[in-house]
């Protein structure tokens, strides 16, 4: 599979008083074509820091000190910043964790839509402005044409989110990056906006690189998944066979931690009602599993293991 991405041995580190602190110690991975790759992990294992460092997004102190970030044959971290402002938002669509911080309060949304696509370069008129339209209705916006001439106080947080997702998706990108796109949002809600991101990015061409805390999101929207611990990437592999024999301590405390099973990919419950409540959409890690893995890390130092 051809790679949209390719990242390889990132680091990124936080000056302080001191030494740096590293956050991420040389992450190495691709998405390919038109893939949905998850980046699962425990809070501050180093999920948010890899897509604001493939992004350019890391601000001070955080750097990235090592490493490349190559996108459709581009060197990224390499890029000027006036190139780099210009990949993102056209070829790379972002869709943040707080919908609410994404959009500008005091701009009607119409005019929010107008400015991406002045800001690289597309003409503002009847066309793009029916895009915008066709988009927001993609995504389940009900009547689009009312909410187009809103300000972003009077959406509610998940049809907020469906906004974030049209205007991430306005011009077209190859890539789009979720980080952690639904946390904020209710079991019911967080489904609704999941299934709007895999129905517009499957068979469009795109590919997906979506960042959760969730093994349930993992387990039925991804392709492949990487977990991340302690700023390391893990593990990483196709998601059934991660889930179902996990090679790495981590891995398997984060699965044994998830209370109901983890069905493989492609399962549809939503034919079997009654079952639901079974789905695991917010399983997580525990302190006991973190504490597990600490155990088995040292167990690995001692005997030489990987």
């Amino acid at each position: 599979m051809t790679a949209a991405l390719e990242v390889r041995g990132l680091v990124a580190e936080f000056a302080g008083r001191g030494d740096a602190v590293r956050a991420l110690h040389g992450i190495s991975f691709d998405v390919g074509e038109t893939e949905i790759v998850g980046v699962v992990g425990e809070s501050g294992s180093g999920k948010s820091t890899v897509v604001r460092s493939i992004t350019r997004l890391l601000v001070p102190p955080g750097r990235v000190a090592e490493g490349s970030v190559v996108f459709g044959g581009r060197p990224l971290l390499e890029l000027s910043e006036r190139r780099m402002r210009e990949i993102r938002g056209k070829e790379i669509g972002f869709v943040a964790q707080n919908p609410f911080s994404a959009l500008n309060p005091v701009l009607r949304l119409e005019r929010q839509f107008a400015n991406i696509a002045k800001a690289h370069g597309v003409r503002v008129d009847a066309a793009s402005r029916d895009r915008a339209l066709r988009l927001l209705e993609a995504t389940g916006v009900n009547d689009p044409e009312r909410v187009i001439r809103g300000y972003a106080h009077e959406l509610s947080g998940g049809m907020a989110q469906r906004v974030v997702i049209a205007m991430a998706l306005y011009l077209n990108p190859r890539l789009v990056i979720a980080d952690e796109p639904t946390t904020a949002l209710d079991l019911t809600v967080q489904r609704q906006v999941l299934d709007t991101l895999r129905r517009l990015t499957s068979g469009s061409g795109r590919s997906m690189l979506i960042v959760t805390h969730d093994l349930g999101v993992v387990a039925e929207y991804c392709d492949r998944v990487l977990v991340m611990y302690q700023g390391k990437l893990v593990e990483e592999g196709p998601v059934s066979k991660v889930f179902t024999a996990p090679g790495h301590p981590y891995t398997a405390s984060l699965l044994s931690s998830v209370t109901g099973p983890i069905e493989p990919p492609g399962t549809d419950r939503r034919e079997r009602p009654g079952e639901r409540l079974a789905w695991p959409l917010r399983g997580g890690p525990s302190a006991e599993a973190a504490s597990r893995t600490r155990q088995a890390e040292a167990a690995l130092s001692e005997t030489g293991g990987a």
